[in-house]
């Protein structure tokens, strides 16, 4: 049987193995996820012409229906792989698609890296045509084992050290005790363990905004690591009943499914946090085997005094992490009835104290209809009361990074973003693994809109399946550098997902004038106006607190632009 043709082109410093699904720079591997790997081969081998979006979908997503933000996505993937901050090899081509601009040739055999030991044959052609439509490389097994490698990925030179590390990811827990409201004490502890697990700078968590998309479904454990991008999954049950408590937990292989590691806990309901110090134990020691005595204690949380505050703040957490807007007062009402129960009952618990700054922090930052909560809304004594029970959380424990960014996010509002950013770097500090989407917009706001750029994408990492108010941050980011095309890409997919969301109508309203795009721009401002009939340009600007002058101005200008009332 003929051997498939391997082809390999280049362009710059810059190899793009088709055959192997490569990426190199100057020999060295450059990381990228399958499909953002997909898009820059239908790119690159069609390079010299404009390639409309559909086209792209068609050959990348075949039989699939997916959104703009998904090929925006893989592109801006793209670019950063190539450096291409600037768009001077992947170009956008506004309202038609994309244009590869690079000189495009196929590589000889002597000019492939790495050639030593290479099982597969190369041909030298002496022509290259960039009219072949893409499919798959043909390979077998080579290309299924490729494919489960890259969806783990190579290190880009700047994060190298973080992809060296094992992927984990933390898969909701299954509640066993026959009473399905007793979910949230399931999902409770992965998610304390997703967060214990997450200090470790030995490992990179996946988060849990990610993960909860496998709560109550069946998938294949191969399928979730590439999914995820995840080497290994820890998963587990709870079943607490009468006076026992039953955990078990397992390690799994996620390309192969293989159990490396399984646990079984029978103890009374207050061993809970023993059984949780002991599974940190066991799954850090078969994770790496690097990690000292001294990081197990840091990643020790402090357990509260009473098992009875911890179940409250379990059910607290459940209601303000699915907030719906026609009930947002009434949920964050019964939250907080639930926290300041727990801070009763145990007033040294910094998770119930964090959570209870943060039902006035909503309370105030975003209006609340037909409920008395709904008063607290922009009042400066809800956000001095939120600012209070966050430090105090933080004077609790220290090493709390919820709790640290909560602080930060509150210092923004109350201060600037400087000083939000401050605290938010102590969290990171706390937790390297964290991943917190504000703090990409206190970059924004501080004048650093590149390293806002770098940042989210980098959390998108963490968070393959990340909630869309993670591509307007990026966006705004993107506006901010004067990248207009690419923050409309973003900020129109985010916003149809977020009804009645203000910020990014605005926000969309400013980018599309600065376009020139006059139905967008209208209609835009006609929401912005349904929604907040009372705007005005100096309220939001005031209400944005952008410490960045040339920022602000840019924003400021936008919105004038857009013919929205100053």
């Amino acid at each position: 049987m003929d051997r498939p043709l391997h082809r390999v082109l280049g362009f710059g410093p810059f190899s793009l193995d088709v055959t192997r699904r490569q990426l190199r720079r100057s020999g060295e591997h450059v990381a990228l996820r399958p499909k953002s790997f997909d898009v820059l081969c239908h790119l690159v081998e069609h390079a010299g012409r404009v390639v409309p979006k559909e086209e792209i979908m068609q050959a990348v997503w075949p039989d699939v229906v997916v959104t703009d933000e998904s090929l925006t996505r893989c592109v801006s993937d793209a670019r950063q792989a190539l450096d291409d901050a600037a768009q001077e090899l992947i170009k956008t081509i506004p309202r038609r698609g994309y244009h590869f601009a690079g000189e495009v040739s196929l590589l000889a055999p002597a000019a492939l890296p790495g050639g030593i030991g290479d099982p597969v044959q190369t041909v030298e052609v002496s022509g290259w045509s960039g009219r072949r439509p893409w499919g798959l490389a043909a390979g077998g097994a080579i290309a299924l084992l490729l494919a489960i490698t890259l969806a783990v990925g190579w290190p880009r030179p700047a994060d190298r050290g973080a992809m060296e590390r094992p992927v984990v990811a933390v898969l909701p827990f299954t509640n066993q005790g026959g009473d399905g409201r007793q979910s949230y004490f399931a999902e409770g502890v992965s998610d304390d363990l997703t967060a214990s697990l997450s200090r470790f700078d030995a490992l990179f968590v996946i988060a849990r905004d990610s993960t909860s998309r496998y709560r109550g479904i069946e998938v294949p454990s191969p399928e979730i690591g590439r999914e995820l991008g995840a080497r290994y999954l820890v998963q587990g049950s709870v079943q607490r009943q009468d006076e026992r408590l039953r955990v078990t937990a397992r390690l799994i292989e996620a390309a192969t499914g293989r159990q490396l590691w399984a646990e079984n806990y029978d103890r009374t309901p207050n061993g809970l946090f023993a059984v949780q110090d002991e599974l940190i134990s066991s799954l850090v020691g078969q994770l790496h085997a690097r990690i000292s005595r001294s990081e197990l204690d840091r990643a020790a949380r402090k357990p509260p005094e009473r098992l009875d505050a911890y179940d409250l703040t379990l059910r607290a957490g459940a209601l303000m992490r699915g907030v719906p807007r026609e009930t947002r007062g009434e949920t964050i009402a019964a939250a907080r009835a639930l926290y300041m129960q727990a801070v009763a009952l145990d007033p040294n618990y910094a998770p119930a104290v964090q959570g209870l700054a943060n039902t006035f922090l909503w309370a105030w930052i975003d209006p609340s209809l037909d409920h008395p909560i709904g008063t607290e809304f922009q009042q400066p004594a809800v956000l001095e009361r939120a600012e209070a029970l966050a430090r105090h959380a933080v004077d609790l424990d220290g090493t709390m990074a919820d709790a640290r960014a909560t602080l930060g996010w509150v210092l923004n509002w109350r201060h600037g973003a400087r000083e939000g950013i401050a605290e938010f770097e102590k969290a990171f500090i706390a937790n390297p693994n964290f991943v917190d989407f504000r703090f990409g917009l206190l970059l924004s706001h501080s004048g650093r809109a590149l390293e806002a750029v770098h940042y989210m994408k980098r959390i998108m990492k963490a968070d393959p399946f990340h909630p869309p108010i993670y591509g307007y941050f990026l966006g705004k980011a993107y506006f901010f550098l004067g990248r207009y095309m690419e923050a409309v890409e973003l900020i129109r997919p985010a916003m149809l997902r977020m009804p009645d969301h203000r910020p990014s109508r605005a926000l969309y309203a400013a980018v599309n004038a600065y376009l020139g795009r006059t139905e967008e721009t209208k209609a835009a401002v006609a929401e912005v106006m349904r929604i907040h009939p009372e705007f005005s340009i100096a309220g939001w600007m005031k209400f944005m607190r952008i410490s960045d002058p040339e920022y602000a101005e840019k924003l400021n200008a936008g919105l004038k632009l857009a013919g929205l009332p100053e």
